[in-house]
């Protein structure tokens, strides 16, 4: 588990990088990139837990990112939290190839995007229109976030490789230490 959490640390820190590379314009009079590998990463990570497991991850990652990140309380908790259940929803129905990872992904930012910012409007944090952050916003964050999907799916399944391995060495010599106890009797 320390693991999952460090690789999906890791990638919102890569994300911290990427959003100081692409300027940030507040005011959306011009298309912005937000960068989601974190997002993703969680997504992805959780996608092979239990119901339980990935709503606690999920919850833990949002509370992260809502203080490190966002500056705000609580509003990306609940929604990691939301994504997390429509994530374990989706999950039983499809397969772990990389095409339905990278729609899985991409989905899954929209839906976030879309959450939080029904969330900003309701309050009235923002005056937005929905047509102008869809075009200003998001069209560009989806599009420049499937190119980096597709790495972090790469990368995840070296993550996945090396756990198997970790897993399959611990268990060997388990089985060594049983025939080892077993012989002595």
């Amino acid at each position: 588990m320390w693991l999952h959490a460090l690789f999906v640390g890791g990638c919102f820190l890569l994300d911290g990088i990427l959003m100081r590379l692409f300027p940030n314009n507040l005011l959306l009079t011009q298309l912005l990139f937000v960068s989601n590998l974190g997002f993703s990463a969680m997504v992805l990570t959780i996608r092979k837990f239990k119901l339980m497991d990935a709503i606690l991850f999920s919850i833990s990652v949002g509370i992260g990112f809502d203080y490190f990140f966002a500056g705000s309380y609580l509003v990306y908790a609940i929604t990691f939290c939301i994504i997390a259940c429509i994530v374990q929803l989706w999950s039983k129905h499809m397969m772990d190839t990389i095409v339905e990872s990278v729609v899985l992904c991409i989905s899954t930012i929209f839906v976030k995007d879309f959450m939080v910012y029904m969330i900003m409007f309701f309050n009235r944090s923002t005056m937005v229109t929905m047509k102008e952050w869809f075009i200003n916003r998001e069209f560009l964050t989806i599009l420049g976030n499937s190119f980096l999907v597709l790495i972090l799916i790469v990368a995840i399944r070296y993550k996945e490789e090396f756990l198997q391995m970790k897993e399959r060495k611990v268990r060997k010599e388990e089985k060594i230490e049983w025939f080892r106890l077993k012989s002595r009797r």
